[in-house]
């Protein structure tokens, strides 16, 4: 896109027509391609920022002060090979929006996508409010999402708080390492908690295949949840002050002791469980 725009751009024009690119064209921008939550300017991509930052390692790319990303002689030059359907569709969002300025911009996308209003920072601009969930047990897998594809949909379901149950948050997939994941959900008004003490240690979750290797895991797990009294205290009481949901990786519940986990909580508050994203 910078080499078809003359090598320069503000970040917030970059994420705009990275945006439209993914909404307005016939390949979505490729099947890998990034995905968008509503934030301070309209849509945004916490993926697309931190890759640009690799580029910016790599020699590839220039960040100014100004918040403008110019491409590097070495950029400049690199020679880019693309499906042709991703290739035709940049160079249509380049010849009709590619001399744009953000706030033209801003004002096209908020004109059109009313979600990516809600949570701008320019007054009066906002055309809708966040949904706000009913009280219930919910549980979100994040396997096969981007971070900014988990984070919407928590938003989209009207979910406020993150209760993380993995007994080691950490993760390959940007964004879903603790202090990360804190920071991101922080800068969308989503509270992030994280209770270890009732996940399940790798350890024993190793070479799991089999139905029975998983109803073995899932009762150890069931049986020993009494002894965690103080944690389900906690997050019972966190499940009652907001919509929140329990958090880990598989995005299936019956393969996730998160799923164990809900249907314990069932005893201990009435709320009914609901699976997000499934």
């Amino acid at each position: 896109m910078l080499q078809q725009t003359g090598g320069t751009a503000s970040i917030l024009q970059m994420m705009k027509w990275a945006f439209l690119l993914s909404c307005e064209t016939p390949s979505h921008g490729g099947k890998t391609f990034y995905q968008f939550i509503p934030y301070q300017y309209g849509p945004y991509s916490f993926t697309l920022n931190q890759e640009t930052d690799s580029l910016i390692r790599n020699g590839f790319l220039e960040k100014e002060l100004d918040n403008r990303w110019n491409l590097t002689p070495l950029g400049k030059s690199l020679e880019i090979t693309l499906p042709n359907d991703v290739s035709k569709d940049i160079c249509q969002i380049s010849e009709i929006y590619g001399k744009l300025s953000g706030q033209t911009l801003i004002n096209l996308i908020y004109d059109k996508y009313d979600w990516f209003t809600i949570n701008s920072d320019l007054p009066g601009r906002r055309k809708g409010k966040r949904p706000v969930a009913e009280k219930s047990i919910y549980t979100a897998g994040y396997e096969g999402k981007t971070v900014d594809e988990f984070l919407n949909l928590l938003m989209e379901s009207g979910i406020s708080r993150l209760i993380d149950v993995r007994y080691n948050p950490i993760s390959r997939r940007y964004g879903f390492h603790k202090s990360t994941l804190l920071r991101l959900c922080n800068s969308l008004r989503i509270d992030y908690q994280h209770f270890p003490g009732l996940g399940i240690p790798g350890s024993e979750r190793e070479q799991l295949g089999s139905d029975q290797q998983y109803t073995s895991l899932f009762k150890n797990y069931r049986c020993s949840l009494p002894s965690r009294e103080k944690d389900l205290t906690n997050v019972s009481r966190l499940l009652k002050s907001e919509p929140s949901a329990l958090m880990c990786m598989e995005a299936n519940p019956e393969f996730c002791h998160r799923n164990v986990l809900a249907q314990h909580l069932t005893t201990l508050i009435d709320m009914p469980i609901k699976h997000l994203g499934c």
